[in-house]
């Protein structure tokens, strides 16, 4: 399965068809009194549309029936699909080349850290993973087939990279970090 999934993405990245945008902003109501509260959180949909790639970084939106594949292929469990609010997936260009692809899982648990979750798309996607850092946020690289397969957990979306090499899933990953500091900080 893991040399599946890491084909798959690759395979796929070259794929087109449309991305959709889901925003949402909270009424909170006191006594007497109306506050707007903006939602904080960030579905995976938001982080792929709103992440300024780097200009060298071209994004190729997946077809569906190739998004569809690859849901497939990594949430195949049932318990775990369970948990899933939105997926959103794409392939990278690199000078006309394909150099990597990325699924982001949006979690139903806003928890950072759905332990069981995470854990369980680690055990299944990654072979003997070692732990690894991203600026401030933990997260694990594993080689697969000549490939660089990346997790890590962005909030309460689940990041999956492949790419080509460690420094391909780095270029793929920063801006998503990035892009989830400033939307929290907003």
């Amino acid at each position: 399965m893991r040399t599946a999934v890491a084909g798959a993405c690759l395979a796929l990245s070259l794929g087109l068809a449309g991305c959709s945008q889901n925003a949402s902003d909270r009424d909170s109501q006191g006594p007497g009194a109306e506050i707007t509260e903006p939602d904080r959180s960030i579905t995976a949909t938001q982080l792929l549309e709103t992440t300024d790639w780097p200009q060298d970084l071209d994004l190729v939106p997946l077809s569906p029936t190739a998004l569809r594949q690859l849901q497939n292929s990594i949430l195949g469990d049932v318990e775990m699909a369970r948990t899933v609010s939105d997926v959103a997936a794409a392939g990278f260009l690199w000078e006309l080349e394909a150099v990597g692809a990325i699924l982001l899982i949006g979690v139903t648990d806003p928890v950072v850290g759905n332990m069981s979750f995470v854990e369980g798309l680690r055990q299944s996607a990654m072979d003997d993973p070692s732990s690894t850092r991203w600026g401030a946020l933990m997260g694990w690289v594993s080689s697969s087939n000549r490939d660089t397969l990346a997790m890590v957990p962005i909030g309460p979306v689940v990041v999956f990279v492949t790419a080509k090499s460690r420094s391909d899933a780095d270029r793929i990953l920063m801006p998503l970090i990035e892009q989830f500091v400033t939307h929290s900080t907003n």
